[in-house]
């Protein structure tokens, strides 16, 4: 549901008054028929007809005003009338004749603005709603509009920096904190946009539009409850609210509440009967009950209103994949695709291969899902969504180098900021920082913005150990996003490598209790531990890490570090494996082998150990000079005399 602008109203007339309208219509008619040239009496019955929705007939009373009376006035309400009688070309050319004649009009650039908007010239109304508020900058409600329309041209950041103006100016503007928190939450940034439409409904609890974003944002966090809740204060507040009861159908669909969810499909159907999504969702729910008949009604009904939507057993594979139903998403996108095959003229896309794919992953048949997706590549050889998701599964069956080859045909395919991103992060994965940094850097200069391009740039520069480099990074990151704890997180783990631990503890402690999830910061604490002299609270911290994700390889390596100093080499070894074993690629892991295996005399295997920490990442400095020196014995046939242990 979009937010519908907020317009400077400039007719006042009230519309429930029709048949004191009507009486006023016909008196002024007999007047011009006494009086044909009292342009007070053309004013009001054009007016009249603007307030009763009539622009055809508010235009010839208008038009006779303007040419009797000529100047801004007249002409705006007769370009008015003429926009909204769909008479935009003679429109377009009376305002841009008016405001040649007198450019510091406001009214002028605003009706401007409004028909730029009709036309769906989305940077048109930005120029001129651009002029609005330089002729009245303390006008909140020219701000939000021309947040509004950067926001329709997709110059997301412009409009979340003028939506802020809005509210600066007027902090009770609610449709701006609502579009505020939309354009929010399209940047990723959905804890601000949450915590900014819950204060909007507060402080407007009766505005619909307010509640049904919220439930949208929590729905699309996995809250369900909460979403169901918005949407129904929704549904209270505005009964026919199509959308709405179709996103609570969804919502009650997820809890398993069929009769609910469907009740509240048909309730869309009926609000909106031309809501494809709805018939879609109607149809998926009768499908889902083996009404096979009713589903393809609905089904057909949605594909009548919507011919280019995806077809219904995409939809439903996508549902059961929702659900965790694998092998009956299977089969659902296995008749899609079937279908898409047998009728040649039907709309296509690689969303069922694609959802295909997911599902064999997730049965853990990662065979069949490279299959499905290479044939997804040779029916849609343009398509870089097919590449991507081949990558994704390449990934998944631990082929990194399959990942990087396909991400780079998606990036010939498609240079996007999403393509670089993707393909940068499997560069970083691989730490072939050479070709990552200038895809990050790429993206950084053609969104500053971008946080995740900021933080895979970090990333890289912290596992270099250019530490100078990532807080620069970090530093312009955290000017944009000051809030963000994955950012923060970042900022932690540099202060902890850059051995600032005074910095750095307190930083991880408060960030670990606002955000556990943060895994990566939590085994940074429990690092800082152990080298603060606490290794119990330290094994403790790193075990808990693992016990919610075992896939965490600095948690395996710091642990590692740990039973190390505490005298347990055996299991130390085991966990310096477990980093390795999750990410080969992580050069670290080697090293303190290689020191363990070194205070072991075992100087072969402590060799091999750095040489491969060496391979797998050249700027190591301690695992170079540990195989030069080792070198330099086993030639020789020194005894070791031990390596020195490092906590870092």
């Amino acid at each position: 549901m979009s937010v519908a602008a907020l317009l400077p109203v400039l007719l006042l007339l009230a519309g429930p008054e029709t048949g004191r309208l009507r009486d006023a219509v016909k008196a002024d008619e007999a007047r011009l028929r006494d009086s044909p040239d009292d342009a007070d009496a053309l004013k009001r019955l054009g007016m009249a007809y603007l307030s009763l929705e009539e622009p055809d007939r508010a235009v010839p009373p208008l038009r006779e005003l303007a040419r009797r009376r000529p100047g801004p006035e007249s002409t705006l309400l007769l370009v008015r009338a003429l926009r909204l009688a769909g008479e935009a070309a003679e429109a377009k050319a009376l305002l841009d004749h008016a405001i040649n004649q007198s450019p510091s009009d406001p009214a002028l650039h605003v009706e401007r603005a409004l028909l730029a908007r009709s036309l769906d010239d989305n940077e048109g109304a930005v120029r001129a709603w651009t002029r609005v508020t330089e002729l009245q900058p303390r006008d909140a409600t020219a701000q939000f509009n021309l947040a509004e329309s950067l926001q329709r041209s997709a110059r997301i950041d412009e409009a979340i920096a003028t939506y802020r103006k809005a509210l600066e100016l007027d902090p009770n503007l609610t449709v701006a904190k609502v579009n505020l928190a939309k354009a929010l939450a399209e940047k990723g940034l959905t804890g601000e946009a949450k915590e900014l439409l819950m204060a909007a409904a507060q402080a407007a609890p009766l505005d619909p539009t307010t509640h049904y974003n919220l439930g949208v944002l929590l729905l699309r966090e996995g809250n369900v409850p909460g979403a169901i809740g918005a949407f129904e204060r929704t549904l209270q507040l505005d009964p026919r609210a199509a959308q709405a009861h179709n996103n609570l159908g969804v919502a009650l669909d997820w809890k398993e509440d069929f009769q609910g969810a469907r009740r509240e499909f048909l309730a869309a159907t009926r609000a909106d009967p031309r809501s494809a999504e709805a018939w879609f969702n109607l149809g998926l729910s009768y499908f889902r009950t083996g009404e096979n008949q009713r589903a393809n009604q609905a089904f057909a009904r949605a594909q009548t209103i919507n011919p280019s939507a995806s077809a219904p057993y995409t939809q439903l594979g996508q549902l059961y994949l929702k659900q965790g139903k694998r092998t009956q998403a299977v089969a659902a996108f296995q008749k899609a695709i079937a279908l898409m095959a047998e009728d040649r003229k039907a709309s296509r896309s690689t969303e069922a291969y694609r959802g295909l794919a997911i599902a064999y992953v997730g049965l853990g048949k990662f065979k069949e899902a490279i299959a499905v997706l290479e044939k997804a590549v040779r029916e849609f050889p343009q398509d870089g969504s097919a590449r991507a998701a081949l990558a994704d599964a390449h990934l998944a069956m631990g082929d990194l180098d399959g990942a990087i080859v396909e991400a780079e045909k998606r990036l010939q395919l498609e240079g996007t900021a999403e393509a670089r991103l993707e393909l940068a992060a499997l560069y970083a994965r691989k730490r072939v920082s050479a070709k990552a940094e200038p895809l990050y850097q790429a993206v950084l200069k053609e969104k500053p913005e971008d946080l995740a391009a900021a933080l895979g740039l970090a990333d890289l520069y912290l596992a270099k150990g250019d530490y100078a480099a990532a807080e620069r990074v970090l530093g312009r990151a955290k000017d944009r996003h000051p809030d963000d704890t994955a950012l923060l997180s970042r900022l932690g783990v540099l202060h902890s490598r850059r051995g600032r631990p005074d910095l750095a503890l307190p930083e991880l402690e408060q960030l670990v209790r606002r955000d556990p999830t943060q895994l990566e910061a939590k085994a940074e604490l429990g690092s800082l531990y152990f080298r603060g002299g606490d290794p119990d609270t330290a094994l403790k911290l790193l075990r808990s890490v693992l016990a919610t994700d075992s896939r965490q390889p600095l948690a395996h390596m710091y642990l590692g570090q740990v039973l190390f100093e505490r005298g347990q080499p055996a299991e130390a070894e085991k966990a310096f494996r477990a980093s390795l074993a999750v990410d080969p690629t992580f050069g670290a892991p080697h090293f303190y082998l290689g020191q363990l295996y070194e205070s072991q005399e075992r100087k072969k295997d402590a060799l091999r150990e750095y040489r491969a920490a060496v391979a797998r990442q050249a700027d190591l400095a301690p695992a170079a000079e540990a195989v030069k020196r080792l070198e330099a014995q086993v030639a020789a046939d020194v005894p070791t005399q031990g390596g020195a242990r490092t906590n870092r």
